[in-house]
């Protein structure tokens, strides 16, 4: 059975606390919400291919290629949200003046809590969290090789397919997550809204400190 065809809708959203990236890149003027807002790429990461989502999620619509390395951030965004991407050395040259991004204070196995603000909704598979590696370089670009292989959570709706579960798979408002344990010093989190009905997933990044 074919799946029902739905229409490309503008429907975005960001983290509004804590503060992501999104949110400092605003304050120091480079980015408007809207922006922020639309920091969408392919769903399928950390893999670099288009095509369906994994199982058992198949029927979801297939996923569109996934940010480059050094655009994670952004969801891909190469325009002015590519400061997103930049490393406090990038910052501080586009500024003119010293900056480095601000550090979130957190501790090992804490809940972390996050609230969203949607333009309206798309419907929701969920939510991956990736982190970056101990040992990573803060004067790099964030990439594949930067982060762990493998997402420190998931928070996944099961309903399948989407289509016959709309109403019930919503984006989430206020959303919690259990940070590693075993983490010290500057890390950045990488959190992805993943869509069911479109190829993309929202991309927020977030800087923390670990006690």
């Amino acid at each position: 059975m074919n799946k029902p065809q739905t229409q490309a809708q503008l429907k975005h959203g960001r983290v509004t606390t804590p503060a992501s990236r999104g949110s400092v890149a605003m304050e120091v003027g480079l980015l408007e919400g809207w922006q922020v807002n639309e920091m969408e790429g392919g769903k399928n990461f950390p893999s670099l291919t288009a095509g369906p989502f994994p199982a058992p999620y198949q029927s979801d619509s297939d996923s569109v290629a996934p940010p480059a390395d050094g655009f994670i951030l952004s969801g891909g965004k190469a325009d002015a949200r590519d400061c997103i991407n930049y490393t406090n050395e990038e910052m501080s040259k586009k500024l003119n003046r010293p900056f480095t991004w601000p550090l979130l204070s957190v501790n090992p196995g804490q809940t972390f809590h996050v609230t969203w603000q949607y333009t309206a909704p798309h419907t929701t598979r969920g939510y991956s969290w990736f982190i970056t590696k101990d040992g990573w370089d803060p004067k790099q670009r964030i990439s594949r090789a930067q982060l762990e292989a493998k997402p420190f959570a998931d928070d996944f709706y099961t309903q399948v397919p989407y289509y016959a579960h709309s109403s019930e798979l919503k984006a989430k408002v206020e959303h919690e997550v259990k940070l590693p344990a075993g983490k010290k010093g500057h890390h950045v989190i990488v959190l992805l809204w993943i869509v069911a009905n479109t190829g993309n997933a929202f991309y927020q990044a977030f800087d923390v400190d670990f006690q």
